[in-house]
């Protein structure tokens, strides 16, 4: 055997140098405190601008669960909305009449994965209304949508009459203090870890939303458009490990709606979903080594967190993987990430 990772930080490297990834930060966090943190590669290769810790990622599908849920979660805590509602409830016009908010969160909706809206050049109404028309078969199988969530950010804005980057600014972002988290960030180019080349107008994407429905959106849409650094990230997921609560004690949501959000409600149907998260299954991207109750999420860009409330642990890997190649098995990469680290920290317990 020619290679040894004897941890994440040289495996990462070794991903940077056989262009696997261009770049990463991570941090791997319990309830208190950072228990491991390195930023390697670069944030743009072609201007050999390095990684730092508090590069601006792209967040891509992890727009779901840290903009998107937690409003969705904030909106049924304060009795605004049960998660059995029908969409028709809000949405008259939707025509399935048997859609509630739990297909939608669980991705059991029977919605296609995605739609090219912006080649259509369609209205926000129109996209809307579009959705309210499919003829879908919801709660028979787990297919993972944008459209799901795409609703939902619909939702949200028509409930609370903010649009959702408002919304979430000042219910989730000002509250837990993640300052660098929000949709189309005003920032240096330079602070931001660039995504995809593209080929038409001759440049990588670069501090603009990768995802082409959010971007023609206007950036903010409920399934992708979120920007944010790993300090931030790390409140965040610190915020779940301590069940809701903040970092001056107060509590954000509750320990009862969060266990509520990590149960598995797609048994039989093809894969574990929460309500928008994933489940640890052998679909998984956690790797073997993690507990079963342990959740999470991935972003297409090369973005993801999970969670092992059991082990009290929580792994944030953020990379933009697809400055190189869309093709690049980034699940490979996470889960190598989180079994180096697990074997060494189990090492350490046992």
């Amino acid at each position: 055997m020619d290679q040894n990772f004897s941890s994440p930080a040289d495996f990462l490297q070794e991903m940077v140098r056989v262009q696997q990834i261009p770049g990463a930060v991570y941090a791997v966090v319990n309830e208190k405190q950072t228990l491991t943190e390195n930023a390697v590669g670069y944030a743009h290769l072609g201007k050999k601008i390095p990684m730092q810790l508090d590069t601006l990622f792209d967040l891509a599908s992890l727009t779901k669960v840290c903009a998107t849920l937690p409003s969705i979660l904030l909106l049924v805590e304060r009795g605004v909305l049960d998660f059995d509602d029908p969409v028709r409830r809000f949405f008259p016009e939707e025509e399935n009449g048997s859609l509630t908010l739990k297909h939608l969160l669980t991705h059991t909706s029977g919605f296609p994965p995605s739609v090219p809206f912006y080649q259509y050049h369609w209205s926000k109404e129109q996209i809307l209304g579009y959705i309210l028309s499919l003829d879908s078969a919801p709660g028979q199988k787990v297919v993972y949508s944008d459209l799901n969530f795409m609703l939902l950010g619909f939702l949200v804005e028509k409930l609370t009459k903010r649009r959702l980057d408002v919304f979430t600014r000042e219910h989730i972002y000002q509250p837990l203090k993640m300052n660098h988290t929000g949709f189309n960030p005003d920032t240096d180019l330079s602070a931001v870890a660039a995504t995809e080349w593209l080929p038409e107008q001759q440049r990588y994407q670069w501090g603009k939303v990768h995802d082409e429905n959010a971007n023609y959106l206007g950036g903010v849409s409920g399934h992708a458009g979120l920007f944010s650094d790993l300090h931030d990230l790390k409140i965040y997921v610190q915020m779940l490990l301590n069940r809701g609560r903040t970092e001056n004690g107060d509590y954000f949501l509750s320990p009862a709606m969060l266990q509520a959000s990590e149960r598995n409600y797609t048994r039989d149907l093809g894969a574990s979903r929460g309500f928008g998260w994933q489940l640890m299954d052998d679909q998984s991207p956690a790797g073997y080594f993690l507990s079963e109750r342990s959740f999470g999420h991935t972003g297409f860009t090369g973005t993801s967190f999970w969670i092992d409330p059991e082990r009290r642990l929580g792994f944030i890997l953020l990379s933009n993987r697809v400055h190189i190649s869309r093709r690049i098995n980034m699940n490979r990469i996470r889960r190598i990430f989180n079994n180096l680290f697990m074997s060494d920290y189990s090492r350490h317990l046992s």
